[in-house]
This record gives C-alpha cells, sequence and structure tokens, in this order.
C-alpha cells in the first residue's frame, strides 16, 4: 500500500474521507460543541485533534515532540503523548484501510452514508473499531487527569518558548490548547461517557445496517 498511499488519488480520497468522518463527528456532538461547560474543549475535540486538516503535520510533529522533551519535562505529559500518538496511528492506518477498499469498489470523493457504511464494514474489523473508542477515552481521561497538575502547567510554559525556537511552535500551541480546555473542565464523566455511548451506538448501527443493506441488493435485482 506504500506507493498507493504516495499516490495523488489516494491523498485526495484520503482527505475526502476525513472531511466525511469530520462532518459526521460535528453534527453528533453538536449539543456537546453548544454546551457553556463543553464549549471550549469541543472545538479542540472536534474541530481540531479529529479535523481533516494537517493531520500528517500533526502527526509527525507529536512523534518528533515526543523525542525531543522526553527527558526534559514532566513525564506524565510524555506518556500522555504517547498515547495521542497510539491513537493517531490506529486512527490511520483505518483510514489508509478504508482508502483502500474505497479504491476497490469504485467509491469516490461523492461518497454518501450508505456507502461510507458499505465501505466501513466490509473491512471486518469491529474489534479494532471498539478498541479505538476505548483508546480516545484513555486518552481524553489522561489528559484531564493531567490538565490539574500544577507541574504539567510549568513544565509547558518552560518548553513553549524553546519550542517555537527550534520550530515546533505550532504543535505545542496544540498541545497548551487542549491542556486549557480539559482543565475548564471539573468532570470529565459525561464528556468522555457521551462520545463512548455515542460511539458505540454508531458502530453497532453500521453493523446492523448489514442485513438491511444485503435485502435491499437482493430487492434490486430481483
Amino acid at each position: 500500500m506504500t506507493q498507493e498511499k504516495n499516490g495523488e488519488e489516494f491523498i485526495r480520497l484520503k482527505r475526502a474521507l476525513q472531511a466525511f468522518q469530520s462532518a459526521r463527528i460535528n453534527a453528533t456532538y453538536a449539543d456537546i460543541k453548544k454546551s457553556a461547560e463543553y464549549a471550549q474543549i469541543g472545538k479542540f475535540f472536534f474541530e481540531k485533534l479529529y479535523a481533516p486538516d494537517d493531520f500528517s503535520f500533526r502527526d509527525t510533529s507529536m512523534k518528533k515532540l515526543h523525542k525531543l522533551l522526553d527527558g526534559k519535562i514532566y513525564t506524565g505529559i510524555i506518556s500522555a503523548v504517547s498515547k495521542v500518538i497510539e491513537l493517531h496511528d490506529l486512527t490511520d492506518s483505518q483510514d489508509d484501510r478504508m482508502v483502500a477498499q474505497m479504491m476497490a469498489m469504485g467509491v469516490g470523493v461523492d461518497m454518501d452514508m450508505d456507502q461510507y457504511q458499505e465501505v466501513y464494514r466490509s473491512l471486518d474489523n469491529y474489534d479494532q473499531r471498539i478498541a479505538q473508542i476505548e483508546l480516545s477515552a484513555e486518552v481524553t481521561r489522561t489528559f484531564h487527569r493531567l490538565s490539574k497538575k500544577w507541574i504539567v502547567a510549568v513544565s509547558l510554559k518552560t518548553v513553549r518558548t524553546a519550542a517555537h525556537l527550534i520550530g515546533m511552535g505550532k504543535i505545542i500551541d496544540f498541545i497548551h490548547e487542549g491542556y486549557t480546555g480539559f482543565r475548564a473542565i471539573e468532570n470529565i464523566d459525561y464528556f468522555v461517557e457521551t462520545i463512548d455511548s455515542r460511539e458505540r451506538a454508531w458502530h453497532d448501527e453500521i453493523w446492523s445496517n448489514a442485513g438491511k443493506a444485503s435485502e435491499s441488493t437482493m430487492t434490486a435485482t430481483q
């Protein structure tokens, strides 16, 4: 898949897929984004963390930052960033599989929801998708817990200037924005549990629609 991933068509489809998924996520959690309590973290979580723009830059920068700061700041931050990298790698690999399957099935950038669900189901990776949801919840709780520690604020303040000097300012500002958003929330349970329950329901709905899709296909060919 390496050559395909570097191809223009693959990249074009991946951008379209990520934009499609981002739009779905923003629609699913529109109520949270409008909530006064969760507006700040909702904007970061749904518009920055999972936005389709700059995916490759963000993932690459996370890994560079991890290497540069390891041993220089509070270890909890490094562990948390490691989890973010793990989540991004898992998400990216799933997106790559989706794109490869889109190409195999002849699905283009104008993909609709029925086509999306058909491609999604065809990968037969329900357990991996559930693991992705669980890892996302773990990452969210970890960052919220860290945002309450004074040493984290000190560490971020210490490295922000240095990060800007070595060209890593954009990614450290990204992390700081997330830190600020999480710190503003006293209890993260509702936020995490809402995402977890809705994502599980969404995935279960996709798999439950498999029978309906088969029935539609049979009806159309009769």
